[in-house]
């Protein structure tokens, strides 16, 4: 008799099971997702750098031979023109893939990239009006030193969106820094004149560079 009324005590001592605390789930849950590479949120992330280091890279330095070399503009044009489009391409699936249901809203990404683009058409349509006495390699250099700002801010605005969709710290950096020495050299560029014949290949090189060693970081040191 006592065993059983013990045991019957112990199961009134017991009592009912508290239910979970969601709140607390939620936090644990993002405390999880902050630590997540980027790799493992979005497939693709890392190829990407080094497909646009590449790509990016490597046109920008034919493109300033062709300039050095007074060869024919139509191919200097074609070349920023094939550029333009593989990059946007490739930036824009990427925005597409990236855009998905998420438990709490979150940037778009196309809408930031999409703005960015249509202020770059609006900027280079408003200078091109106003550059007729201004000499060919000084304008040259302008343009692309205000592709380059809108470049750059378009990383540092990447990483800011990063932050937002919870990636962690040491995947945004390379953002960070490609935004930071691409707004310095276009700010440079139109005001050296070694940087107005040579700044497209520096860029260039410096891009190339850039994506090599973030995919090098991001899939053998930092994973």
């Amino acid at each position: 008799m006592s065993d059983d009324a013990t045991g019957g005590d112990s199961g009134a001592d017991a009592g009912p099971i508290d239910d979970p605390d969601l709140d607390a789930l939620r936090r644990d849950l993002d405390q999880i997702k902050t630590a997540m590479g980027i790799e493992d949120r979005y497939p693709g992330q890392r190829r990407l750098w080094l497909v646009n280091g590449g790509v990016v890279g490597g046109a920008a330095i034919l493109a300033n031979v062709i300039f050095a070399r007074s060869l024919s503009n139509a191919l200097y044009i074609a070349i920023w023109f094939v550029l333009v489009v593989l990059a946007g391409v490739l930036q824009w699936r990427s925005a597409a893939a990236n855009d998905t249901d998420e438990r709490e809203p979150t940037p778009s990404w196309r809408v930031v990239f999409g703005t960015l683009i249509a202020g770059w058409v609006v900027l280079t349509a408003i200078a091109s009006s106003i550059f007729g006495d201004v000499p060919g390699v000084v304008q040259g250099a302008y343009f692309f030193s205000l592709s380059i700002t809108v470049l750059g801010m378009g990383y540092l605005l990447a990483g800011t969106l990063l932050r937002a969709h919870s990636i962690r710290a040491r995947d945004r950096y390379p953002y960070y820094a490609a935004g930071v020495w691409m707004l310095v050299l276009a700010f440079f560029m139109p005001f050296v004149e070694f940087l107005q014949y040579f700044g497209y290949a520096i860029f260039g090189g410096l891009f190339l560079v850039h994506g090599v060693v973030t995919y090098y970081l991001l899939t053998y040191r930092w994973n």
